[in-house]
């Protein structure tokens, strides 16, 4: 089999050594909800060393490589906009725009009014690669785009994400139009063309690999890797990253990506895919969206104790994840949500030291890209949007002083996006509502 369009993006490898050129820098927006617990959140410097909290420790390998960020609030919520809570922070945290109700009759249904980050980048970073930048989701429910969309083409233009990692695939190594709403019967009906697909893109990267200096094939050598335990995911239901095989009575149809203990396993192909995507210039923007504003997942993988929903409150729509975060005043139902999101920083965790295994330059793909995990809200129980939790992952080429906490109290966080837009190569004064950039972007955070 010759070399197919799966193998295009490491063509120019080839010739590398003939003109070497800077790694490319590339960005990773990965998304959790409904606040975190912030005290078992906020790590410590200790004699100018950072010591992680109990909802950060599954990132201590990779410590010397985070920049933790806390005090930053939604201030265009809480000035501007026409309402606050779950909604409101997502569409702000990617856009720092205002947002605006578009539908009277359904007060929940508020948008961004202007482009989400990850898609500014896109415009501007994203134009040499095969695909701008990919929407990945995790169970993130679709019927209201305004608690669904993290990223915005524009003004109350909502981007659904990509639910099924088998379509993620398809936009990576099949040319299909953009990505659109789920259908499992699809990837059923499909699973045998998937697979030829995988079985063709593997010989043509192993061609390839044998024309390529020993610097160039271990990174080569990592992506085949990487594209045998997707094939292998893909067909069997395992995951790739524990063992874990989902709850499915035929192990060999694809994933329900709609069943609740799937979740493990369905974040664990689209960290994959997002990975290799990156690992191969495929693209250069990514999200990764574990359900959306207010998520209801139940995360019955951590234990018995989340087998049953909490109590719901008497006024409240609220159930699972969403329902703890409204009793976060309980000491049990606390312990729990540091639990869930101790287990999102091991999600993380896996896509840091996926990236960080893959060499580049003099370094390795993590040390080209900012990964940075944010969150619509600071505090679930109130819709807090003061003291919002973010974490920066990697540096993006030298660009982020890494290892560090820095504490920015009541200050925009459109200045923490105005800083990723710097970090990217990408020279403005503002970035979304402009009264909330004066200040610049954040210092401290800068090498």
């Amino acid at each position: 089999m010759g070399v197919g369009a799966s193998a295009l993006p490491f063509l120019p490898l080839l010739d590398a050594h003939a003109a070497p050129s800077s790694p490319p820098r590339r960005v990773v927006f990965f998304f959790s909800s409904n606040g975190t617990i912030h005290e078992s959140w906020l790590p410590k410097m200790t004699a100018g060393k950072l010591e992680l909290s109990p909802i950060l420790s599954p990132l201590e390998k990779l410590k010397s490589k985070l920049l933790v960020v806390d005090g930053l609030s939604h201030k265009v919520i809480l000035e501007k906009s026409d309402r606050s809570g779950h909604s409101a922070g997502m569409n702000t945290a990617l856009t720092g725009k205002s947002n605006k109700i578009v539908d009277p009759s359904h007060p929940l249904q508020s948008m961004a009014t202007g482009i989400s980050l990850d898609q500014y980048l896109a415009d501007r970073i994203g134009t040499t690669t095969r695909l701008r930048s990919i929407e990945c989701g995790i169970q993130v429910e679709p019927y209201v785009k305004a608690f669904a969309a993290l990223s915005y083409r524009g003004r109350l233009q909502p981007i659904l994400p990509e639910n099924s990692p088998y379509r993620v695939f398809d936009r990576l190594f099949r040319d299909l139009p953009g990505p659109g709403a789920p259908d499992s019967a699809s990837a059923h009906e499909s699973l045998a063309d998937r697979q030829r697909v995988l079985e063709g893109v593997s010989k043509d990267l192993e061609a390839i690999r044998r024309r390529l200096p020993q610097s160039d094939r271990v990174k080569m050598e990592a992506h085949l890797e990487a594209v045998r335990a997707i094939e292998h995911s893909l067909t069997t239901g395992a995951d790739p990253g524990s063992g874990r095989v989902c709850r499915k009575p035929d192990l060999g149809r694809p994933i329900d990506i709609w069943a609740n203990d799937s979740i493990p396993a369905i974040a664990r192909l689209q960290i994959d895919l997002v990975a290799m995507a990156l690992a191969c210039d495929l693209t250069r923007v990514a999200t990764i969206q574990f359900g959306g504003a207010g998520a209801s997942h139940r995360f019955t993988w951590l234990g018995k104790e989340f087998k049953t929903d909490p109590e719901l409150p008497s006024d409240c729509h609220a159930k699972g994840f969403h329902a703890l975060a409204h009793r976060e005043t309980d000491p049990a139902s606390r312990a729990k949500l540091v639990k869930i999101n101790t287990w999102y920083s091991t999600q993380l965790a896996y896509l840091l030291e996926k990236l960080a295994s893959i060499p580049e330059g003099a370094g390795s793909v993590l040390d080209h890209t900012a990964v940075v995990w944010l969150n619509e809200l600071g505090t679930g129980g109130t819709h807090g949007h003061k003291q919002t939790p973010w974490v920066i992952a990697g540096s993006a080429g030298g660009y982020f002083k890494t290892g560090q906490l820095l504490s920015y109290p009541g200050e925009p966080h459109n200045r923490l996006l105005l800083t990723l837009c710097h970090a990217m190569g990408v020279a403005t004064d503002t970035f979304g509502d402009p009264d909330y950039c004066k200040a610049g972007p954040l210092s401290g955070a800068i090498r």
